[in-house]
């Protein structure tokens, strides 16, 4: 019992990290030793949950998404409010949720719905039905065959309702993709039997919910590794998804409600090979807003000149981000970089270092090498010319000591790492200087 009062009173005291709560009363002390919260709203919930679910309760946490609490706090009915995920004991079958209200001086259940399933996946939050208030949208999720289903939760007649929907996913989000001030659900799903890879874009209307567009997917794909919603152009929201194929390639799809056509639209999508084959990549990096212009630009792969068939490392390719242009159907380059994800950074490839030079990791120095290439009328492929620029990850103790650090400049420091670069031919035409090597370094910034 004082096991599970203590993992109550650690998943209270997230709400303020993980939901955006200001309740106090729990600090690191309490966390570590007290059984109980201490904090008026921490032991009000805590008490009626343990009232609702009983004292062997077991807590769960959604294994996906933005929230990762237990117990989340978000508002109903223009309330404060919080939601509690558990089972009934140890080997209790099936998940509940329970809904809780701040009402006058204390906290009163607001309903509680059992689900078959064995975990929660997500936990999601949008105006689904455009009244001004939030619904809650839960994926249960599926240990066995990695998806989930999903169940809307909606505030009427002081209570929250349940509004089971008949719809599975391997993805999904909720936010508003066709402009008219209502949040819908995105799902998207992998290839499972007959049933094709789909995406759907599901409304709210009259208290149900409908398939307000369909789009194909890459029928390869078996699992996503990112998802992402944001603007895909300077005016257009859409989802750009990261998917994971056979022999660790990777590939990217972009979904959009095309709003004269009042459809959802895959533009990635090839109906001929039913693959996103134009941004398939043997890479593990996934899109995302790279230069901070609010637009999610998607990662196109080429090999440095001197390799052949696959790369052994990231950083053997170059790695160019590109926006998509909606409007003309093209891609337009945003940078381009070459990435060493064993040391977390990047570096920014200046535009007259294109073409023009290749690149060798020496994982055992931990050592960056950019080299200039060179055309060669013995090989047509051209040759290694001279070392330009190389970044090497140092100890602190190393750095400090100057062992072998003759040369280098410092660039950006990381926990006990320290980043540094030197430039071996600085008379070469296509030297960078100090500073835009500085500038061009950047540690890999967590999402």
């Amino acid at each position: 019992m004082k096991r599970r009062a203590g993992a109550l009173a650690a998943a209270l005291a997230l709400l303020a990290a993980l939901s955006g709560c200001s309740f106090i009363g729990l600090d690191a002390q309490a966390l570590m030793h007290a059984p109980r919260p201490t904090g008026e709203n921490e032991a009000d919930i805590q008490g009626l949950l343990e009232q609702t679910a009983g004292s062997d309760m077991v807590l769960e946490y959604p294994a996906a998404g933005q929230y990762r609490s237990a117990v989340i706090a978000h508002r109903l009915g223009g309330e404060s409010g919080a939601m509690a995920f558990y089972r009934k004991g140890d080997d209790a079958a099936g998940t509940s949720i329970a809904f809780m209200q701040k009402a006058g001086g204390g906290w009163r259940s607001a309903g509680v719905f059992s689900n078959p399933a064995a975990q929660v996946d997500r936990v999601c939050f949008g105006d689904l039905d455009g009244d001004g208030e939030d619904e809650t949208v839960v994926g249960w999720g599926n240990s066995l065959n990695n998806t989930g289903t999903i169940c809307v939760y909606y505030y009427k007649g002081g209570r929250m309702n349940e509004l089971r929907l008949n719809q599975s996913y391997t993805e999904m989000t909720v936010a508003d993709l066709d402009g008219d001030g209502r949040d819908e659900i995105f799902t998207a799903g992998v290839t499972v039997g007959d049933q094709p890879a789909q995406a759907r874009l599901l409304s709210m209307k009259n208290g149900a919910a409908e398939v307000r567009g369909t789009a194909p997917l890459d029928t390869g794909v078996t699992k996503y590794a990112s998802l992402k919603t944001g603007l895909v152009n300077e005016k257009q929201t859409g989802v750009v998804l990261d998917g994971v194929k056979a022999a660790n390639v990777m590939t990217t799809e972009m979904l959009y409600w095309d709003k004269a056509k009042k459809s959802l639209q895959a533009p990635f999508y090839d109906p001929k090979t039913k693959t996103a084959k134009s941004t398939e990549r043997p890479t593990s990096v996934v899109s995302r807003d790279i230069n901070g212009d609010r637009i999610l630009e998607i990662p196109i792969v080429t090999l440095m000149p001197g390799y052949s068939g696959m790369g052994e490392d990231e950083a053997d390719y170059l790695t160019s981000w590109h926006r998509y242009d909606t409007s003309t159907g093209t891609f337009v380059r945003v940078m381009s970089m070459v990435i060493d994800y064993a040391d977390g950074y990047w570096f920014s490839v200046p535009d007259m270092w294109r073409g023009k030079i290749t690149t060798s990791l020496d994982p055992s120095t931990r050592t960056l090498h950019f080299y200039q290439w060179l055309a060669s009328p013995k090989d047509a492929a051209g040759v290694r010319g001279p070392e330009l620029l190389k970044i090497e990850a140092f100890t602190r103790k190393e750095w400090e000591s100057g062992a072998g650090t003759k040369g280098f400049f410092l660039l950006d420091s990381k926990g006990s790492l320290r980043f540094a670069a030197a430039r071996p031919s600085p008379e070469n035409p296509l030297a960078m200087t100090q500073g835009e090597v500085q500038d061009a370094f950047e540690l890999i910034p967590q999402d």
